[in-house]
């Protein structure tokens, strides 16, 4: 997906070709509890990467992983399909159809683990609903089209990148998603915090050397690999067994 998810968004729309991408009302969930007879603290919402559905976290292990570690840790996969990028309502589905139900079943942390096209889907959330997450899994995830990494690449990273004085955060989201990270790196506290994982061979590396460049070390997690499942697998262990997420999920 190098032009990006919503680049080819608007060429399929422009084309008037929506209507055979499937995006039903509700958006279809998994669900998973640690404790069958009590809700957790702590709610994982998973997006799932282009041709993927909510199954493939249990398929691939995810669900297992948090198991077999004993993590009190509920999870909610979501079959955010590519029809809700192309009609441009995932955000309005998953705040109807998940948070909407998360915050009023009282889940007192809710993060985000978002895979490839399920990254920038999860950044989309994040950016409407800033103050409701805790934190956010970014799995190789795309982060904008080549013209865009480029730009924030010559400025000397995303820290020193001025962002347009007006973007229009619909038809220029990838800035204005670059624009709120940069937000949350330079007034920390005021956004979820970000956790990025990724193969040294996928194929949207440049992108993620440029956004880890600006992490703390704690919050980054690389491995041998490309852009597939096995790299996925071995980056989502490594954070459950490294990161202060367990810590954050499990002290009251």
């Amino acid at each position: 997906m190098r032009r990006g998810v919503l680049a080819v968004v608007l060429a399929v729309t422009a084309g008037g070709c929506v209507s055979w991408l499937p995006a039903p009302v509700p958006m279809r969930t998994v669900a998973s509890r640690a404790n069958p007879a009590a809700q957790a603290r702590c709610l994982v919402l998973m997006l799932p990467g282009f041709g993927d559905s909510a199954e493939a976290f249990a398929k691939h292990g995810f669900i297992d992983a948090l198991r077999v570690r004993n993590l009190p840790v509920d999870t909610l996969a979501a079959n955010a399909t590519f029809g809700y990028y192309a009609r441009r309502t995932i955000v309005a589905r998953i705040e109807s159809d998940i948070l909407g139900p998360a915050r009023t079943a009282g889940y007192e942390q809710i993060w985000l683990v978002g895979l490839s096209m399920g990254g920038i889907g999860s950044l989309l959330v994040a950016r409407k609903h800033t103050s409701e997450l805790a934190g956010i899994l970014l799995v190789a995830p795309f982060l904008g089209d080549d013209d865009v990494i480029e730009e924030i690449r010559a400025a000397g990273g995303v820290l020193r990148w001025r962002p347009p004085a007006h973007i229009d955060p619909e038809d220029d989201y990838q800035r204005d998603i670059w624009r709120w990270i940069k937000g949350g790196l330079e007034k920390p506290g005021t956004t979820p915090s970000i956790y990025l994982a990724s193969g040294d061979q996928d194929k949207g590396f440049p992108a993620h050397r440029l956004l880890g460049a600006a992490l703390p070390p704690e919050r980054r997690f690389r491995t041998r690999g490309a852009h597939d499942w096995g790299p996925w697998s071995i980056l989502w262990a490594d954070f459950l067994d490294h990161s202060d997420f367990r810590a954050r999920c499990t002290s009251p």
